[in-house]
C-alpha cells in the first residue's frame, strides 16, 4: 500500500533511521532483486529497504517518489526468492511462507503510520 510520508522522509536512509529504533527486525538498504510491481523484470540499480525476520519472512520498502513509499511482503533470502518465482513448487512454497511475510509487511506499515502525511 502506498504511503505518503512527511517531507523529511524523502530518502531510504532517512526512512531507515526512523525505523531502526522502532523494530527489532534486521534492516538494510540493498539492491532491489524482487519483482513486486507487476512487471516481469528487475530495474538495475534500484535500491530498497529490506526488513528481515528470517530467510522466508520479510518485507521491502520501495521509494516511489520523494516521500512516497510502498511496502511489499517478500522472502528476504535470494535463494527462497528465486524458488518462489516459477512452477508448482513456487506456488506451494509461496502459500506456506506468505502469511509470515504479510505479518512483517503489516508491522512495518503500522510503524510508518507515525510519519504518514495526513
Amino acid at each position: 500500500m502506498k504511503r505518503h510520508l512527511l517531507s523529511q522522509y524523502n530518502s531510504l536512509e532517512e526512512i531507515m533511521k526512523f525505523l531502526k529504533p522502532k523494530t527489532d527486525l534486521e534492516l538494510s538498504i540493498v539492491q532491489d532483486g524482487w519483482i513486486t510491481d507487476g512487471s516481469l523484470s528487475i530495474t538495475p540499480g534500484k535500491k530498497c529497504i529490506l526488513i528481515k525476520q528470517s530467510a522466508t519472512a520479510g518485507a521491502k520498502i520501495n521509494l516511489l517518489e520523494s516521500s512516497i513509499v510502498d511496502v511489499y511482503p517478500v522472502p528476504p533470502s535470494n535463494f527462497i526468492n528465486s524458488i518462489t518465482q516459477r512452477g508448482i513448487l513456487a506456488i506451494i512454497v509461496n502459500m506456506i511462507i506468505s502469511g509470515s511475510q504479510n505479518k512483517i509487511a503489516e508491522e512495518v506499515e503500522n510503524i510508518l503510520l507515525e510519519i504518514q502525511k495526513n
